[in-house]
Parts: C-alpha cells; sequence; structure tokens
C-alpha cells in the first residue's frame, strides 16, 4: 500500500515537472525573438498565399480610336505532378490529349515528368504545363468534366494576358510585336511607356477574412497618327502593284506635310502579328545577294536604304534656285554628255535635248543638265544644302530600327574608315550625286525632306505617336520644326515647276480634278560588282493639291520586271493612291475648293 502510494506520488511530481517544462518552453518561445520571427514566417505560409499580378500593357489605338493592339486573357492548362497517381494517369492523358489536340505521347511525356517540392532539381517539376494560350471554352470543358470525374482533378488552369493583334497583319510593319519585350516599330520603340512593372502581394487563404485586392498596375496606351483606313487601303494597292509589275518588294508612305504626321506607311513583307515570335521573324528570311547574306528588314521604309536615283533631283534644283545660281527660266543646251572628274554621265535615254530652261530639265529628267546646276550652285554651296535637307542624318522617327547610311561629301570624304579599297569622295562625286547615284537613303529620310518642299521650305518632325494615354489624361504631341532648308517662295516655284512637268509630259500621275507636283526616280542598282544590268529601283515622291499640300506620297518599287521605268510602274500607283486619299480624307476638288474659298 505504502509502495504504491510512492507511485503515485512520483508520478504526480513527473507530471507536474512536465508541464512547468512545457509552460517554460512556451513562455520563452513568446518572449524570445528569434522564435516570433519564425512563428511570424510559419504562420503567413499557413495563412497567406503569395500572388503576383502581371502589368496590363497599354493599348495601340490609330488616330480615331479603332484598336490596333489589345490584350486578350487566354489560359495556360495543365496538371499538378504530386496528385498525379497511376489509376488516373492514363485519363488526364486521354481527356487532354482529345481536348487540345495535341498529340498522346507527347501529352505522355509532360503528364510523368517527375514530381520535385522545393528545392526544384533538374527534370523534376511541381507543376507541368501542357496547352498555352487556351480559350475560356477549354477551361469550361474541363470544369464540367472534373464535376462528374474525380480523376481528373488534378488538371488546372492558370488565366493571362495575351497580347492580340485584331487586324492581324494591318500595319504590321508599323506596330512591331511583344514578345516578353516589345520588338520593332511601336512596340519596341514606346515598350518602356506600354508596358510598366507588376506587383506582388500575399493573398490571405483564410475565406472569411476580408482583403482589398491591389491595384493592377497598367501600361500607357499610344494613340497613332496612323489612319486605319487610309492604311488598309494603302496595303491593298501596294500589294497588287508589286503583284502587277513583278517587284520584289515595295514600300509607300502617306504624310501629312504641315505637321509630319504619318497616316500610313505600308511594306513587304508584313508579318501576322498573332504568331509566336520564331513564327513571325520566319516570314522575313535571310536571302543570299550577290554572295552577301541580307536579313529582311521588318520595315523597309525606315530599314533599308537604297539609292534613289532621279527623284532625288529635287534637291538639286532646290539648292540651285534658293541659292541663286538658277532661275526657272535659265537656259541650259543639252548635249546629251557630260563629263567630271574623270566620269562620262549621259542622259537616261542617251539623247540630247538642246535647249531647256530649268523646268524642262526636270520634265525630261535630264541628268546632264542635273550635273550642270550642280556646278553653278558650286561643290561647297550645293553640300551645305544637302546637310541642310539632313540628307546625311536620321529623321529619328519614334519607331524601332531606323538605318542610316554614311554620306560621302567634301565634309566626310572616308566615312568608311582606313580601308584602302573603300570609296573616298572627290570632287567629280557631285556628278551622280548631283541626280540621286552614289548616295543611299531610307524611305523616309527621302520623304521627310521632301515635304519641306510642300511645306514652304519648312521641314517637319516624322512622327508616328499623336497622344500617350497615362493615369486617366491625354498627353498631345506637338509638331516640331526640324530645319528650314530653302526660302518659302523657292519651294512655291519648285512645286510650280514640278507641277508644269507632270501636266506638260501628260504624266500617268495625274488626277482629274486636282493639280499635283512629283518627281520620279529610276535608279540602277549598285552591287560589289558596279551597277546590276536590267535591273532597278523606282521610286516616286509627290504632294498635293498643289495650292494648299494636305499629303504628300512616297513610292518605292524594288526590282519592277513589267518595265524598269518609274514613269510606267510608279507613276500610275501615285495616281490610285491620291485617288483613294481625296475620298478618305475628304479633299473636294480644286474647283470647289476655288469657289469655297471666294465665297466665305
Amino acid at each position: 500500500m505504502r509502495r504504491e502510494k510512492m507511485r503515485f506520488y512520483f508520478v504526480g511530481i513527473a507530471i507536474i515537472l512536465f508541464s512547468i517544462a512545457i509552460i517554460f518552453r512556451l513562455v520563452q518561445i513568446q518572449t524570445d525573438p528569434v522564435f516570433q520571427e519564425i512563428s511570424e514566417k510559419v504562420g503567413n505560409q499557413a495563412t497567406y498565399k503569395p500572388k503576383d499580378f502581371e502589368a496590363v500593357r497599354g493599348n495601340i489605338y490609330d488616330r480615331w480610336g479603332n484598336l490596333l493592339a489589345g490584350n486578350n486573357e487566354v489560359y495556360e492548362i495543365g496538371v499538378n505532378l504530386n496528385q498525379i497517381t497511376e489509376s488516373n494517369k492514363n485519363e488526364i492523358i486521354n481527356f487532354l490529349s482529345s481536348l487540345t489536340g495535341l498529340n498522346r505521347d507527347y501529352v505522355k511525356t509532360r503528364v510523368e515528368i517527375p514530381y520535385q517540392p522545393e528545392p526544384l532539381k533538374e527534370n523534376y517539376a511541381v507543376f507541368s504545363t501542357i496547352y498555352r494560350n487556351a480559350s475560356e471554352k477549354m477551361v469550361e470543358e474541363i470544369s464540367m468534366a472534373q464535376d462528374t470525374n474525380r480523376a481528373l482533378y488534378p488538371i488546372t488552369w492558370n488565366g493571362r494576358l495575351e497580347r492580340t493583334y485584331p487586324d492581324h497583319r494591318l500595319g504590321a510593319n508599323i506596330l512591331g510585336f511583344y514578345s516578353s519585350g516589345g520588338f520593332f516599330g511601336v512596340e519596341g520603340f514606346y515598350d518602356n511607356i506600354l508596358s510598366t512593372v507588376e506587383t506582388s502581394t500575399f493573398i490571405s487563404m483564410n475565406p472569411y477574412d476580408v482583403m482589398e485586392i491591389p491595384e493592377i498596375p497598367h501600361g500607357a496606351s499610344v494613340i497613332l497618327t496612323i489612319d486605319r483606313e487610309i492604311q488598309a487601303r494603302m496595303e491593298e494597292i501596294l500589294d497588287r502593284s508589286i503583284k502587277d509589275s513583278g517587284s520584289s518588294s515595295g514600300t509607300v508612305i502617306v504624310m501629312d506635310p504641315k505637321t509630319g504626321e504619318i497616316l500610313a506607311m505600308a511594306t513587304t513583307p508584313r508579318a501576322n502579328l498573332n504568331q509566336t515570335s520564331e513564327q513571325i521573324l520566319a516570314e522575313y528570311p535571310t536571302l543570299h545577294v550577290d554572295g552577301y547574306d541580307i536579313q529582311t528588314p521588318f520595315n523597309r521604309a525606315i530599314m533599308q536604304t537604297y539609292e534613289p536615283g532621279s527623284v532625288f533631283k529635287v534637291f538639286t534644283l532646290a539648292a540651285a534656285l534658293d541659292s541663286g545660281a538658277v532661275t526657272p527660266e535659265t537656259e541650259f543646251l543639252d548635249t546629251g554628255v557630260v563629263n567630271i572628274g574623270g566620269m562620262t554621265i549621259y542622259n537616261w535615254d542617251y539623247g540630247a535635248w538642246g535647249y531647256q530652261d530649268m523646268t524642262g530639265c526636270m520634265q525630261h529628267s535630264l541628268n546632264v543638265c542635273l550635273v550642270w546646276m550642280a556646278q553653278q550652285t558650286t561643290t561647297k554651296t550645293f553640300y551645305e544644302y544637302l546637310s541642310a535637307f539632313n540628307i546625311d542624318r536620321k529623321t529619328n522617327i519614334d519607331m524601332d530600327g531606323e538605318a542610316s547610311f554614311p554620306f560621302l561629301s567634301p565634309s566626310n570624304p572616308t566615312p568608311f574608315g582606313s580601308d584602302p579599297n573603300a570609296p573616298r569622295w572627290y570632287e567629280g562625286m557631285i556628278g551622280p550625286h548631283s541626280f540621286g547615284q552614289g548616295v543611299s537613303v531610307t524611305p523616309i529620310r527621302m520623304i521627310t525632306s521632301i515635304a519641306a518642299l510642300a511645306n514652304d521650305g519648312r521641314m517637319m518632325a516624322p512622327h508616328i505617336q499623336k497622344a500617350v494615354i497615362q493615369d486617366g489624361r491625354i498627353r498631345y504631341y506637338n509638331p516640331k520644326i526640324v530645319s528650314t532648308p530653302i526660302k518659302p517662295e523657292t519651294a512655291h516655284t519648285i512645286t510650280e515647276m514640278l507641277a508644269i512637268s507632270l501636266e506638260k509630259e501628260a504624266s500617268d500621275a495625274l488626277v482629274e480634278g486636282y493639280r499635283l507636283a512629283g518627281k520620279t526616280g529610276t535608279a540602277e542598282i549598285p552591287s560589289p560588282q558596279g551597277y546590276v544590268a536590267g535591273q532597278t529601283n523606282a521610286s516616286f515622291a509627290g504632294w498635293g493639291p498643289v495650292d494648299d499640300p494636305k499629303f504628300i506620297v512616297y513610292i518605292w518599287l524594288e526590282k519592277p520586271q513589267s518595265s524598269i521605268w518609274s514613269s510606267i510602274v510608279a507613276a500610275p500607283v501615285f495616281s490610285e493612291i491620291v485617288e483613294n486619299l481625296v475620298i478618305l480624307m475628304d479633299i473636294p476638288p480644286d474647283k470647289i475648293r476655288m469657289e469655297m474659298a471666294s465665297s466665305q
């Protein structure tokens, strides 16, 4: 009896001591900072789940608010690998293969990836993605199937935003594309304002907790100067012109010469932007030309330089007239040939045209006359005017990837370094430069500089952005004057001369009811072995109406096959473009505009 009583006391004492130890430990845990930190972390992990909120990329609109680039919610379908068992694996594989249309063997390899919780090891995973960019309908089918079949519970999905382009290929060269960042065009240039940083927070797993969902960050939206209807029509006309002429590529730019706004910019090829970046870039192949591998530019209008030929003559005329070296009435005796700096230069038809005034020289595009015109201007003054037109510089248009090419001139005679075989400027080069050979420029450079002739001598900065919408406020772009290379009187005189030139030759560029000014350009194509016989670049620059220009158009058809001459392949394209522009821009014929002006 005494022994049992002693045993009872010992047990009681042991329980008391154990209880005291527990209480001591609890007090220690509650008061020790280290244990408090651990407790807080464990508590948070048990009751809160980290959640990342992807930033919403800003939209891109045309000038009238039509959506050109936006975002669409899509889903990523996959499986939780820790829930895959031998009993449900085959059902999951068969269901996902049927739902997505993916090969069963591929789905099987994705489902059978070994499960490994944190820390992750190579070739192990917690979640396996089966199908990306799934529609809401596919997610609904999964949910319905799981309601009746528990074996499909391991299948899950996550929503995300996907960049989408409602018009697929329309304006592709302007827009660029998005793939974890903006590439080319507007997407590339304005990537830093279209996107913003994502945000993250901890979401309570307790259904009774009420907490505010953080505001999801939004990037700014960009409104372009592009008119969607004009862009679509230009692409349609360009594609048909390339097919009819057998050209290897083509480019058309439409600009407002008074503001520098780009109304349309079409070129080829144009990829479907609703593809993966790999598929998009595959539509711009690498070509093997004259022993060189050349990557097809994403946007030839700003990313490819070429020799423009006779369309460049407007700058020579501008320099000669503005400097006072000639007047429109100055006569020149054209003998059909001139020697300069050891070079013999002929007219395009190898003919002699006799006495011509300066309008006649432009009308017949006489190389010999333009060489003389540049000589009368003097070398120093001629190149000063070309520099004033920024021929040797980029336009800095707000699009990614603008190209330029070193311009040989007295102030830059050796731009290619110390290579003894590289071209060097010498006095005789003023000859080919006067009519657009030996100089390489982009179409955007050409239209920007020529636009000064249609805008009282003022050259405007070309731009694609009309406004930015950010934080509920809209900020408009202010047009900028880059330079004034010639006097207003000179610009008016040249416009009138080029209008008369088109009218006298009954050019295919004319449009009934509207006076237009313009110049053709047919240029041989250079190669490492010299100029290629039988291949040309056909260009045309034109603007109107002459008395109050509302548009300027630049056309470039590369290597046309139906004819090498711009007057045959490019001039009619200009006429068709203008016939559409005057309707789309609501520009009445000259006679009606004059009557309206006189009645006010």
